[in-house]
Order: C-alpha cells, then sequence, then structure tokens
C-alpha cells in the first residue's frame, strides 16, 4: 500500500500537462470544501480506514495558499477502538499556478484529539482522551472544472506522537505516522 500511495504522489508531483491551457484568475480568493479518503497508520495492524474532512482556505496570491481543516477518522486495532478529530493549517505553494491543472506541495501543523474505547478483563474503557501537536507533508492537485469549482488530490504523510491507555499498550506513547490521502471537491466564493 505505501508503494501505491508513494507512486500516486509521484504523479502528482511530474503529471503532463495535458490539461493545462493558459487561464487567468483572480489572484486572491476564498474556498470552501469537503473531501473524502483513505488513511493508514505505520505499525497498526488496522487494515487502513475512512476519513471525512472539510477546509476553508485563501488563495493569498498565485502561486501560494492557507488552507485550515478539520478531519475525522476512526480505527480500529486489536481490541481498540481510535477516533480522531484532526485541526490543521497548512501552506500550499502551487508550482503552476495560471493553469487548469495546479500541482502543489503542501506542509503544516495540526492539533489532534484522539479518543480511545479499549476492553480489559471483559470490561470496555472509553475515558481515555489525548491532545496533540503534530506535522504533515505532502503533495496535491487541483484540476479547475470551472471558475468557481475543482476537483482536488491530495497525499500527505501526517506525523503525531500521542498519548494511549498504558493500561491496555503497557507503554504511555505512540508515534502515530501514517499517509492519509484524500479527494475532494473545492468551491470559490
Amino acid at each position: 500500500m505505501k508503494k501505491l500511495l508513494f507512486g500516486i504522489l509521484l504523479v502528482i508531483l511530474f503529471i503532463p500537462s495535458v490539461y493545462s491551457a493558459e487561464i487567468e484568475r483572480e489572484e486572491s480568493y476564498g474556498y470552501f470544501g469537503v473531501r473524502v479518503g483513505y488513511m493508514e497508520i505505520d505499525g497498526i495492524e488496522d487494515g487502513g480506514s475512512a476519513n471525512l474532512g472539510f477546509t476553508l482556505g485563501f488563495r493569498v496570491s498565485n502561486p501560494v495558499a492557507i488552507e485550515f481543516s478539520l478531519d475525522y477518522h476512526s480505527s480500529e486495532f486489536s481490541a481498540v477502538d481510535r477516533t480522531t478529530y484532526a485541526f490543521q493549517a497548512s501552506l500550499l505553494l502551487y508550482l503552476t499556478s495560471n493553469t487548469n491543472v495546479q500541482p502543489y506541495l503542501v506542509g503544516g501543523g495540526g492539533y489532534y484529539i484522539s479518543g480511545y474505547d479499549y476492553w480489559i478483563n471483559g470490561y470496555k474503557y472509553t475515558d481515555f482522551t489525548s491532545h496533540k501537536f503534530g506535522g504533515h507533508l505532502g503533495a496535491g492537485i487541483d484540476i479547475m472544472l470551472g471558475e468557481y469549482s475543482t476537483i482536488t488530490f491530495d497525499v500527505r504523510y501526517i506525523g503525531v506522537d500521542e498519548d494511549v491507555p498504558q493500561e491496555y499498550f503497557g507503554y504511555d506513547t505512540k508515534t502515530f505516522d501514517g499517509i492519509l490521502a484524500t479527494v475532494g471537491a473545492k468551491f470559490r466564493f
């Protein structure tokens, strides 16, 4: 799976500009969006899981955008259910900005709130919550469908050192590095 995600990242960065006619757009504007995706966490045998997110962004100049997002992610591994809300702030640097196909690099930080439900000796515990900061780095591509709408593909590597329930894991911190691949739509305002 990591090879597939790495391949997608390479395609995003080096895609031929088949649909890349020169266009003129306003240099700055705002947008909101929705995205769905797949997340795989290193070292967790959960087989990957779904992600749902919302974005609010501001294209501050032709090659630069600032984006804020809220994502919901849920995963199951062993006898543990983990639910995460990720609040991210990202800087997007567009490699081409005057074409209908716009690849970009993305990086930033986030605040991650994770809750754990786990079983010990037949009893379910649901009171453990972790609040941590982490970073992300990746690439994506925006494909303009018209003046006000865009389809977006994005792959991010996310790294978070998270507190975990010591009673279940036997240790109190776990690194939840992983890959998040999403597809979404953005709408200008």
